[in-house]
């Protein structure tokens, strides 16, 4: 009876901890269709690869669309557990996000086009420029909106330096990145061209908008910073923006802009038609741009050679092998110590152990030193 609540036991333990273990982790369905954006169709026998974003892009499973361009995935992920499904075709990778609830569906349908667009077909749609003056450096961080609006839409191939920009001389820490507005913005690595100071990126421009950030630092020392910004691609919305607080600019063409959205930034129009120079003037005040604080130093980047992603993994995933192996000592504990107890005998089995002892005792002796009798 006490083995079989022994035995009863060790189960319930196994099952509960098994089961806490299965629902940090629930299947998940991430199913999709493919679809050509320039023609309309859908895409059949195209390659569909699902990556986990788990602080790095990490491959979990891949597919193949059906004769309709549907695809179906079944994986095991946490609650909100981030996905990312991509589709190459035609030397270009497509992205879409899945994030997964539990007790859901996700949906994840991509659009592909086909390539043939020019790099002249993308129009420049905003430049901005924000000078940010250091003790010893200015950080000027460039973003560049673009826009694909071919028709029908068509991808430009990520070859030949799809996208130019230049510089003002001899730079340090240069960044480069791009991405879709409010999506994930992907490292990219410049390579200079035949003209100095001026690089290129091979990035494939989609159709709709993207946004390109350059980031670099200039070496200054002193009050008095001169600078002169090349501007290779026209645009009618070109802004400069600076701290409100401890700088003063001045340049030709410049006109400042009364604005509420960003009240920390002075910001002004560039009416200079590029391809242009633009000299400008900084006059810094250390005491006062220190007192205002405006924004942190840029951290230190790694090599521009490498495309990265920064993802936030979820909670759950950072301490999820803290929780399986912390729950495996646990159930190993617990059935070593049910496993290792021994039944206490009763008082009445210990009485009749002894009792069969001391009677089994004499019965052999005697049997030994018994001598025979005469008549």
């Amino acid at each position: 009876m006490k083995r079989s609540s022994r035995n009863f036991a060790c189960i319930v333990v196994t099952v509960a901890a098994l089961s806490f273990l299965a629902s940090s982790a629930s299947a998940a369905e991430i199913r999709g269709r493919v679809t050509n954006g320039t023609t309309g169709r859908p895409v059949p026998g195209v390659f569909v690869n699902l990556l986990a974003l788990r602080g790095q892009m990490v491959p979990v499973r891949e597919t193949e669309t059906d004769a309709e361009g549907r695809f179906r995935m079944v994986v095991a992920a946490n609650p909100n557990e981030r996905f990312l499904v991509q589709v190459p075709f035609q030397g270009v990778i497509y992205t879409q996000p899945a994030v997964f609830t539990s007790g859901e569906t996700v949906t994840a349908d991509l659009e592909v086009f086909e390539a043939g667009a020019r790099p002249q077909d993308i129009e420049l749609e905003a430049h901005t420029i924000f000078l940010e003056p250091h003790s010893d450096h200015l950080r000027v961080t460039e973003f560049y909106a673009l826009r694909n609006a071919t028709t029908p839409p068509r991808t430009v191939a990520p070859d030949a330096g799809s996208f130019r920009f230049a510089l003002p001389g001899t730079v340090g820490d240069l960044q480069v990145s791009a991405g879709k507005p409010g999506g994930i913005s992907l490292r990219q690595a410049p390579q200079a061209t035949e003209t100095q100071n001026t690089y290129a990126i091979d990035y494939a421009f989609k159709p709709g908008e993207t946004e390109i950030q350059v980031s670099y630092a200039l070496p200054t020392s002193g009050a008095t910073i001169d600078l002169t910004l090349p501007l290779l691609l026209p645009t009618s919305r070109r802004h400069i923006a600076i701290p409100k607080q401890g700088v003063t600019l001045e340049g030709k063409d410049l006109k400042e802009i009364q604005q509420t959205q960003a009240p920390q930034v002075r910001v002004f129009s560039v009416a200079a038609a590029a391809p242009a120079n633009l000299p400008l003037r900084l006059e810094v005040d250390p005491e006062a741009l220190r007192a205002a604080s405006v924004t942190p130093e840029t951290s230190a980047a790694a090599p521009a050679s490498e495309s990265q992603v920064q993802i936030i993994p979820h909670p759950i995933s950072q301490a999820q092998s803290y929780i399986v192996v912390l729950l495996l000592f646990i159930l190993s504990l617990g059935l070593y110590y049910l496993y290792s107890l021994q039944p206490a005998p009763s008082g009445t089995d210990a009485t009749s152990s002894k009792s069969d002892s001391k009677a089994a005792r004499p019965a052999s002796g005697g049997a030994r030193g018994e001598r025979p009798t005469h008549d």
